[in-house]
């Protein structure tokens, strides 16, 4: 589960105890006592100048990428698509995979939650996304046909989604 809202994020964590803290990295774990949960707070877009948005969400999250994406995105909390795009969206070498996975499995996530994912993840804006994250496509082994064309196969299967099922 994603927190996105600062009011709601600080109530949150008004509640949690600490467990450690990388100040370098602006990442805190937190424990909730009466939840049992385990949550993370961090920074996923921060950059010298801006932090970017502060995510708040349980801890662990599935490691594999496809069961991930069918934890946050078949349901109907729109701050899961949309915590999950952010977090996604500054790890560009995952970015076809993410694309290939979700072409072959859109048909079972909401719409609404696939936009706001899609939305989120910036790939349809993939060369001013890394320009702002200060990364070099390259670095990532993307340049920019293959930019276009996660684009591309990004827009199509939001109009598949739309219009098909």
């Amino acid at each position: 589960m994603y927190i996105l809202d600062y009011n709601q994020q600080l109530n949150l964590i008004r509640e949690m105890t600490q467990l450690r803290k990388d100040a370098e990295n602006w990442v805190v774990y937190y424990h909730h006592p009466s939840t049992n949960e385990m949550w993370k707070s961090f920074f996923p877009k921060a950059t010298e100048n801006d932090p970017g948005p502060k995510i708040l969400r349980t801890e662990p999250v599935p490691e594999k990428l496809e069961d991930r994406l069918d934890t946050f995105l078949k349901g109907d909390i729109r701050e899961n698509a949309i915590g999950l795009g952010i977090e996604l969206s500054v790890n560009p070498n995952k970015w076809e995979r993410i694309i290939e996975l979700v072409e072959d499995r859109y048909r079972s996530y909401d719409r609404k939650q696939l936009s706001l994912f899609l939305d989120n993840l910036g790939v349809e804006e993939g060369e001013e996304l890394l320009k702002e994250l200060g990364h070099d496509p390259s670095e990532y082994g993307l340049d920019s046909n293959k930019l276009k064309n996660l684009s591309r196969r990004s827009k199509l299967i939001r109009f598949k989604r739309f219009w098909f099922f």
